[in-house]
């Protein structure tokens, strides 16, 4: 079974910045540095599906992100473009696992930590972020960087719903993704073919 880029990506990132002891809520950040997932009631309660458009290095893949938020936990399923779930992960406040996963080695809290990266308010991404790193946020634009180092530089076309339409790039890695909330389903709506 081929799975997206995606995988591939936060399998290599992983590898390369593996260190010793790990706590379940931190993970540590392509490029260098480090973030502690922060408690889920610190954004808003939301829900979206989502296509993301991958380029990692000179492979191109998409795939559907099903996000769920509330003061409980952070819920991350990711599917194919036909809808087979590959991906299971979940914050409880507590701890990121993975109820589902196409490799063991694959670390949870990176995924989420990246997903908090982009969508948290910036004070409290400001909390979860290692000594070293430093945020640069204006509404529009969110950079993400350690020393002179950029870590993450992301683009939002509206800044009243971020996780609308974004565009994330990750410098270290040799990856962006193009991030658009798919249309709620119209299939109960009155006057609307299905």
């Amino acid at each position: 079974m081929k799975f997206p880029v995606i995988f591939v990506y936060v399998l290599a990132c992983s590898w390369l910045t593996a260190c010793g002891q790990h706590d379940a809520r931190c993970a540590s950040i392509p490029g260098g540095g480090k973030y502690c997932l922060q408690n889920t009631a610190m954004a808003p309660v939301f829900e979206t599906q989502q296509q993301v458009d991958i380029s990692f290095k000179d492979k191109h893949e998409s795939m559907i992100a099903s996000i769920e938020n509330d003061a409980a936990g952070l819920d991350f399923v990711g599917l194919t473009l036909f809808g087979q779930k590959i991906m299971h992960l979940r914050y409880d406040n507590q701890q990121a696992s993975a109820l589902l996963s196409p490799d063991k080695r694959l670390d949870p809290a990176l995924m989420l930590a990246l997903l908090q990266l982009a969508l948290w308010p910036a004070d409290s991404v400001r909390t979860g972020l290692g000594t070293s790193m430093e945020l640069e946020d204006s509404g529009t634009y969110r950079r993400i960087s350690s020393g002179n180092k950029l870590l993450m530089d992301i683009r939002y076309a509206d800044p009243a719903t971020p996780y609308h339409q974004l565009d994330i790039a990750v410098p270290a890695a040799s990856m962006t993704l193009s991030i658009n909330s798919l249309p709620e389903d119209t299939s109960q709506v009155p006057g609307v073919d299905p």
